[in-house]
């Protein structure tokens, strides 16, 4: 019964797994209420199958809703862990699980406690805010030129990069309340240069960008080119990253680097 919520735990990405855990631990949750109050009875193994299965189903069915029922996992993934774990104690041991019992009187306790203590720190881990944590999905960005090991002349090199699964905005930070819910969609770029001494970055610099054509919210672009001060020989590694409209980084980070000889 305990690999169920190890299942549960790999089911998917971001908010599927998290919505199925909520609604199973709601439902395990509510057959420990019942078992403490006489309604189901909980004495031996066999008894948790069909209360650990109606879990599994409303999980699965409640992945439809992930994107609202993820909310949740701050508090669910608490209550759940606690209900499993007393079921589990309830069906393999002696131990009675009728109220006023001391067994589901401290899982009450332990899961309201933990619901209210860790709801703050398991959503900003497990689920942030968007204007907290912007998450990436699936948006990548290629550097397409120069190549990577290349070679260019001292001065301003031109970088060419592409969005894939996204879009960029203006150059220039967008208010989070004008951009667009997907993170991806109007996106800005991060763009440093470092240069490399005996394989190690040194004198990191930020570089602001200038694209090449006009990128807006309503009109976002796939590709464009900025220039990228480069004025002494040596060896630059350019780090291009996606961020939100804003100028916040995403999570997991997006992206791309390469590494030129100025001569």
């Amino acid at each position: 019964m305990l690999s169920l919520l190890l299942t549960l735990g790999h089911a998917g990405p971001g908010s599927t797994w998290q919505a199925m855990v909520v609604v199973a631990g709601l439902v395990l949750a509510g057959t420990l209420v019942a078992a403490g109050f006489g309604a189901v009875n909980i004495g031996s193994m066999d008894d948790l199958v069909v209360p650990f299965a109606a879990a599994a189903i409303a999980s699965s069915l409640g992945a439809l809703g992930h994107s609202v029922i993820s909310d949740g996992i701050g508090w669910g993934l608490p209550i759940a862990m606690v209900a499993a774990l007393t079921l589990l104690l309830g069906g393999a041991t002696d131990l009675d699980l009728r109220f006023p019992a001391p067994l589901p009187m401290a899982a009450v306790a332990l899961a309201g406690v933990g619901a209210f203590v860790l709801y703050v720190p398991l959503t900003i881990a497990l689920h942030p805010p968007a204007e907290l944590v912007p998450l990436s999905d699936d948006a990548a960005v290629i550097i397409v030129a120069p190549d990577d090991g290349g070679s260019v002349e001292a001065g301003d090199a031109t970088v060419r990069v592409r969005i894939t699964e996204g879009s960029l905005g203006p150059a220039e930070p967008v208010p989070l309340e004008e951009l667009p819910l997907d993170p991806e969609e109007a996106a800005g770029l991060d763009v440093v240069v470092d240069r490399v001494q005996d394989g190690e970055p040194v004198d990191r610099v930020p570089v602001e960008v200038t694209y090449d054509q006009e990128c807006t919210v309503d009109d976002p672009c796939t590709e464009v080119a900025f220039d990228v001060p480069l004025p002494d020989p040596g060896t630059y590694r350019i780090t291009v990253d996606l961020t939100r409209g804003d100028g916040v980084s995403l999570s997991p980070v997006v992206r791309d680097r390469i590494t030129l000889t100025v001569g």
